[in-house]
Protein backbone atom coordinates (compact mmCIF):
# COMPACT_ATOMS: atom_id res chain seq x y z
CA UNK A 1 0.00 0.00 0.00
CA UNK A 2 2.27 2.46 0.90
CA UNK A 3 4.17 1.77 -2.44
CA UNK A 4 1.31 3.13 -4.15
CA UNK A 5 0.81 5.75 -2.13
CA UNK A 6 4.21 6.83 -2.65
CA UNK A 7 4.12 6.63 -6.63
CA UNK A 8 1.11 8.67 -6.76
CA UNK A 9 2.46 11.03 -3.97
CA UNK A 10 5.41 11.23 -6.60
CA UNK A 11 2.82 11.36 -9.88
CA UNK A 12 1.21 14.60 -8.64
CA UNK A 13 4.26 16.44 -8.21
CA UNK A 14 5.29 16.10 -12.21
CA UNK A 15 2.63 18.40 -12.31
CA UNK A 16 2.16 17.72 -16.27
CA UNK A 17 0.94 14.63 -15.98
CA UNK A 18 -1.94 13.70 -18.24
CA UNK A 19 -5.63 13.48 -15.92
CA UNK A 20 -6.35 10.20 -16.71
CA UNK A 21 -3.16 8.61 -15.61
CA UNK A 22 -2.98 10.61 -12.60
CA UNK A 23 -7.04 9.08 -12.06
CA UNK A 24 -5.49 5.63 -12.69
CA UNK A 25 -2.75 6.25 -10.16
CA UNK A 26 -5.44 7.05 -7.15
CA UNK A 27 -7.96 4.66 -7.68
CA UNK A 28 -5.15 2.11 -7.20
CA UNK A 29 -3.39 3.89 -4.36
CA UNK A 30 -7.26 4.58 -2.64
CA UNK A 31 -8.11 1.09 -3.47
CA UNK A 32 -5.12 0.15 -1.27
CA UNK A 33 -7.04 0.70 1.95
CA UNK A 34 -6.20 3.70 3.33
CA UNK A 35 -7.41 6.59 1.34
CA UNK A 36 -6.62 9.35 4.25
CA UNK A 37 -2.81 9.35 2.92
CA UNK A 38 -3.75 9.83 -0.74
CA UNK A 39 -6.11 12.69 0.12
CA UNK A 40 -3.03 14.23 2.33
CA UNK A 41 -0.86 14.00 -0.60
CA UNK A 42 -3.95 15.84 -2.87
CA UNK A 43 -4.43 18.68 -0.15
CA UNK A 44 -0.59 19.36 0.41
CA UNK A 45 -0.29 19.28 -3.70
CA UNK A 46 -3.48 21.33 -4.28
CA UNK A 47 -2.11 24.12 -1.67
CA UNK A 48 1.02 24.22 -4.10
CA UNK A 49 -1.44 25.04 -7.08
CA UNK A 50 -0.81 21.50 -8.32
CA UNK A 51 -4.62 21.65 -10.71
CA UNK A 52 -4.03 17.86 -11.77
CA UNK A 53 -4.43 17.03 -7.89
CA UNK A 54 -7.60 19.42 -7.15
CA UNK A 55 -9.16 17.83 -10.64
CA UNK A 56 -8.61 14.37 -8.94
CA UNK A 57 -9.95 14.88 -5.69
CA UNK A 58 -12.91 16.74 -7.85
CA UNK A 59 -13.41 13.11 -9.10
CA UNK A 60 -13.28 11.65 -5.62
CA UNK A 61 -15.80 13.88 -4.13
CA UNK A 62 -18.41 13.70 -6.67
CA UNK A 63 -17.86 9.70 -7.27
CA UNK A 64 -18.38 9.03 -3.39
CA UNK A 65 -16.93 5.86 -3.48
CA UNK A 66 -14.20 6.14 -0.81
CA UNK A 67 -15.61 8.83 0.96
CA UNK A 68 -18.89 10.56 1.34
CA UNK A 69 -20.02 12.26 -1.79
CA UNK A 70 -20.38 15.72 -1.47
CA UNK A 71 -21.20 17.31 -5.43
CA UNK A 72 -20.36 20.75 -3.64
CA UNK A 73 -16.65 20.31 -2.90
CA UNK A 74 -16.42 17.91 -5.94
CA UNK A 75 -17.41 21.36 -7.73
CA UNK A 76 -15.33 23.41 -5.99
CA UNK A 77 -12.36 21.37 -7.18
CA UNK A 78 -13.09 20.63 -10.24
CA UNK A 79 -13.69 24.34 -10.92
CA UNK A 80 -10.19 25.19 -9.46
CA UNK A 81 -8.63 22.34 -12.24
CA UNK A 82 -10.98 23.95 -14.66
CA UNK A 83 -10.37 27.97 -15.22
CA UNK A 84 -7.54 28.83 -17.06
CA UNK A 85 -4.30 30.95 -16.00
CA UNK A 86 -1.53 32.14 -17.89
CA UNK A 87 0.86 32.21 -14.78
CA UNK A 88 1.15 28.65 -14.66
CA UNK A 89 3.44 26.67 -16.04
CA UNK A 90 1.33 23.88 -16.94
CA UNK A 91 -2.16 23.56 -17.87
CA UNK A 92 -2.51 27.07 -18.93
CA UNK A 93 -5.90 26.54 -20.80
CA UNK A 94 -7.17 24.63 -17.74
CA UNK A 95 -7.84 20.53 -17.48
CA UNK A 96 -10.24 19.69 -20.07
CA UNK A 97 -11.19 16.53 -18.36
CA UNK A 98 -11.96 18.74 -15.53
CA UNK A 99 -14.07 21.51 -18.29
CA UNK A 100 -16.11 18.58 -19.00
CA UNK A 101 -16.28 17.00 -15.33
CA UNK A 102 -17.49 20.48 -13.99
CA UNK A 103 -19.98 20.95 -17.27
CA UNK A 104 -21.78 17.78 -16.89
CA UNK A 105 -21.98 18.73 -13.10
CA UNK A 106 -23.86 21.99 -14.19
CA UNK A 107 -25.85 20.31 -16.65
CA UNK A 108 -27.40 17.79 -15.26
CA UNK A 109 -28.14 19.73 -11.09
CA UNK A 110 -25.42 18.09 -9.54
CA UNK A 111 -24.72 20.55 -6.47
CA UNK A 112 -26.67 22.80 -7.35
CA UNK A 113 -29.69 23.74 -9.69
CA UNK A 114 -28.89 22.99 -13.11
CA UNK A 115 -27.60 26.39 -15.26
CA UNK A 116 -26.80 25.26 -19.21
CA UNK A 117 -25.10 28.55 -20.00
CA UNK A 118 -22.68 27.58 -17.81
CA UNK A 119 -22.18 24.33 -18.78
CA UNK A 120 -21.89 24.96 -22.45
CA UNK A 121 -19.03 27.80 -21.45
CA UNK A 122 -17.28 24.70 -20.08
CA UNK A 123 -17.67 22.03 -22.84
CA UNK A 124 -16.04 25.28 -24.92
CA UNK A 125 -13.14 25.45 -23.34
CA UNK A 126 -12.88 21.72 -22.91
CA UNK A 127 -14.06 20.99 -26.56
CA UNK A 128 -11.53 23.77 -28.25
CA UNK A 129 -8.45 21.88 -25.94
CA UNK A 130 -9.48 18.72 -28.63
CA UNK A 131 -11.89 17.05 -25.65
CA UNK A 132 -14.75 14.79 -28.14
CA UNK A 133 -17.02 14.28 -25.37
CA UNK A 134 -17.06 18.03 -24.29
CA UNK A 135 -17.80 19.11 -28.23
CA UNK A 136 -20.80 16.69 -28.49
CA UNK A 137 -21.96 17.70 -25.01
CA UNK A 138 -21.89 21.62 -26.42
CA UNK A 139 -23.72 20.64 -29.44
CA UNK A 140 -26.24 18.73 -28.09
CA UNK A 141 -26.88 21.70 -25.71
CA UNK A 142 -26.79 23.98 -28.80
CA UNK A 143 -29.07 22.02 -30.53
CA UNK A 144 -31.28 19.46 -28.51
CA UNK A 145 -31.44 20.45 -24.96
CA UNK A 146 -35.26 21.64 -24.15
CA UNK A 147 -34.68 25.61 -22.82
CA UNK A 148 -31.30 25.83 -23.93
CA UNK A 149 -30.87 28.99 -26.65
CA UNK A 150 -30.84 26.99 -30.08
CA UNK A 151 -27.65 28.00 -31.89
CA UNK A 152 -27.37 25.79 -34.50
CA UNK A 153 -24.23 27.00 -36.57
CA UNK A 154 -22.45 25.96 -33.44
CA UNK A 155 -23.95 22.93 -32.67
CA UNK A 156 -23.08 21.77 -36.35
CA UNK A 157 -19.20 23.03 -35.97
CA UNK A 158 -19.04 21.05 -32.85
CA UNK A 159 -21.19 18.00 -34.56
CA UNK A 160 -19.03 18.11 -37.16
CA UNK A 161 -15.49 18.32 -35.68
CA UNK A 162 -16.58 15.52 -32.97
CA UNK A 163 -18.22 12.92 -35.03
CA UNK A 164 -14.51 12.99 -36.71
CA UNK A 165 -13.50 10.86 -33.16
CA UNK A 166 -16.59 9.20 -32.11
CA UNK A 167 -17.54 5.65 -32.76
CA UNK A 168 -20.77 3.65 -32.26
CA UNK A 169 -23.84 5.43 -31.02
CA UNK A 170 -22.20 8.55 -30.20
CA UNK A 171 -20.98 9.02 -33.73
CA UNK A 172 -24.32 8.45 -34.60
CA UNK A 173 -25.77 11.23 -32.61
CA UNK A 174 -23.45 13.34 -33.56
CA UNK A 175 -24.35 13.01 -37.34
CA UNK A 176 -27.40 13.27 -36.84
CA UNK A 177 -27.27 16.27 -34.84
CA UNK A 178 -25.02 17.68 -37.47
CA UNK A 179 -27.13 16.62 -40.81
CA UNK A 180 -30.37 18.56 -38.80
CA UNK A 181 -28.23 21.93 -38.08
CA UNK A 182 -27.05 21.90 -41.63
CA UNK A 183 -30.53 22.21 -42.65
CA UNK A 184 -31.32 24.99 -40.65
CA UNK A 185 -28.74 27.17 -41.74
CA UNK A 186 -28.36 29.56 -44.81
CA UNK A 187 -25.88 29.45 -47.20
CA UNK A 188 -23.74 31.84 -46.56
CA UNK A 189 -23.68 30.89 -42.69
CA UNK A 190 -22.76 27.06 -43.44
CA UNK A 191 -20.59 28.09 -45.82
CA UNK A 192 -18.24 30.25 -43.09
CA UNK A 193 -18.75 27.16 -40.62
CA UNK A 194 -17.48 24.76 -42.76
CA UNK A 195 -14.36 26.99 -43.65
CA UNK A 196 -13.87 26.83 -39.53
CA UNK A 197 -14.43 23.03 -39.43
CA UNK A 198 -11.71 23.08 -41.92
CA UNK A 199 -9.00 24.15 -40.50
CA UNK A 200 -9.72 23.73 -36.85
CA UNK A 201 -7.10 22.64 -34.72
CA UNK A 202 -7.09 21.65 -30.42
CA UNK A 203 -6.09 24.79 -28.58
CA UNK A 204 -2.31 23.68 -27.34
CA UNK A 205 -1.06 27.18 -25.44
Amino acid sequence: MRTLVAAFAALILSHSVHANELQIAASKALAAGEPAAVMKAMDKEIYRGNIAAAYQLGLIYHEGKLVTRDDAKARKFLKMAAERSDIRLWFKLGIADAQYALGSMLRDGHGGKPDLAAAASWFEMAAQQGHTQAQLALAQIDFKTAGGKPNPERAFIWSSIAEKSLSDAAQKEAEQIRDAARRQLEPKRLASAEALISTWTPRTY
